[in-house]
């Protein structure tokens, strides 16, 4: 069922009206799709909350919102769910149902689970009727594990379908059946062991359908997400800290009704280690998902794990037990932005940042004969908003050609174009000059950067 947010105007008067709320965080202003009176549901939200109560987001997913509106029970009619904590205790958070009837709103169901933030909700169909299952993770706080709730309406009632501990979760279509999945992944802390969970629709029952045991001596498990892993496959991948330099990706497949983990070969080095966490996305939007893993750039031997410029490559899984490569990427968290590396730079550049920590520059370096031969291909400048003017000026004075990339939070991102560099000649300024980049080719490899949640 498509997800319905309450309309800002709505929102804005829920939490500024008389029930002790403060400000309105952006999450709780979902896109205005309600169908109904939009008065009436506001008036009904405020009326059935209880007092001093206070909406709470959830934090996963990151479209998720404190009201929004789901047909539960299939007929049709959608039903106002809203989830918020009272003041009484910090280790509840209440659900409120409302539903419709010859024009009012009225109380459906009121329920409360135990935990102090409310880190997961989404409303799916588990169990293949048609209907959607409302799921709510409910969160004791970091570094302890989350306990998830599956529940049903019937004549308005919730039922509890599921009730397991969890430290991550991923729900999607494992088979490709249109169907959605869920698994989730238990890391146990004491006993140092973990497994990955996938439940699924069996005559209309939500079902175990199979579990596989996963590397429990770690830090955590941080991220999962289910989609392709290849053009005919779909995947599991999950995200692990395993300690304070180093991290790994594991990748699941269903086959047959089981769980593989096909990267995993025993007595070889782990091909998805990393010195950082770095999630797996569809980098190059081609619908099949990439494993990241971090490169160390050329000349930065000497620095330390900090202070080393990562450069992000993607790869995809290969069918059978390794990766191909598929793109480079460098992000840069201080300066906000995501540039992709151009196939002609290969194994030809090297990146150096400023260590001066505040002055926020990215020298993107030609590293010509293993870095006898260098000289600056781009740079990538953070300019305080108040200096801007100064620098557009010094910039124009020089003749220096720039391209804006962004302004946001009082900040100016440019991308600066070099001068013709003095100390190349010959066979080296010619390889040079054909991996400069033009305005054009800039924009098209640069993003703002998205940041992990």
């Amino acid at each position: 069922m498509k997800k319905l947010g309450l309309s800002l105007a709505i929102l804005s008067v829920i939490l500024t009206g008389g029930c002790g709320f403060t400000d309105t965080p952006t999450e709780l202003m979902r896109a205005p799709a309600a169908d109904g009176n939009q008065q009436s549901i506001n008036q009904a939200v405020m009326q059935f909350l209880p007092p001093g109560s206070q909406l709470t987001v959830p934090l996963h997913p990151e479209e998720s919102s404190a009201v929004s509106l789901q047909d539960l029970t299939g007929d049709g009619s959608p039903e106002v769910i809203a989830f918020y904590k009272t003041e009484k205790t910090d280790y509840e958070i209440g659900v409120l149902v409302l539903t419709q009837s010859g024009g009012n709103w009225k109380k459906a169901a009121s329920f409360s689970g135990i935990g102090r933030e409310l880190d997961y909700v989404q409303y799916v169909d588990l169990t293949g009727d048609g209907i959607p299952e409302m799921l709510i993770g409910w969160g004791g706080g970091d570094g302890l594990n989350k306990e998830l709730s599956v529940y049903s309406f019937k004549e308005n009632t919730p039922q509890e379908l599921l009730k397991q501990s969890y430290t991550v979760m991923a729900v999607g279509d494992l088979i490709g059946d249109e169907q959605q999945e869920l698994t989730l992944i238990i890391h146990d802390h004491s006993s140092l062991t973990s497994k990955a969970e996938v439940y699924g629709a069996t005559d209309n029952t939500l079902t175990k359908w199979t579990e596989i045991s996963l590397e429990g001596s770690i830090n955590g498990y941080e991220k999962a997400i289910i989609g392709k892993a290849s053009a005919t496959t779909k995947g599991i991948f999950i995200e692990a800290g395993l300690g304070a330099h180093s991290a790994m990706t594991e990748l699941l497949i269903f086959d047959d009704g089981h769980l593989r983990r096909p990267l995993a070969n025993l007595g070889e080095e782990n091909p998805t280690f990393k010195p950082y966490s770095l999630y797996s996305e569809d980098i190059n939007g081609d619908g099949i998902i990439e494993i990241g893993i971090h490169t160390q750039p050329p000349g930065t031997d000497d620095l330390s794990m900090a202070e080393i410029p990562w450069i992000a490559s993607y790869y995809q899984w290969d069918g059978g037990t390794g990766l191909t490569h598929v793109e480079d990427h460098f992000q840069s968290y201080n300066l906000g932005f995501d540039f992709r590396i151009p196939e002609k730079w290969k194994d030809k550049f090297t990146v150096e940042r400023n260590p001066d920590p505040g002055v926020n520059v990215v020298h993107m370096v030609y590293n010509g004969q293993n870095g006898e031969n260098k000289a600056t291909l781009l740079t990538f400048q953070m300019i305080p908003q108040q200096e801007w003017a100064k620098m557009e000026k010094s910039f124009e004075g020089k003749q220096t050609p720039y391209l804006v990339l962004s302004e946001a939070s009082k900040k100016v991102l440019v991308a600066i174009q070099p001068q013709k560099p003095g100390n190349l000649s010959g066979a080296a300024l010619r390889e040079y000059n054909s991996l400069l980049l033009t305005t054009d080719e800039i924009r098209q490899l640069f993003r703002p950067l998205k940041m992990p949640l």
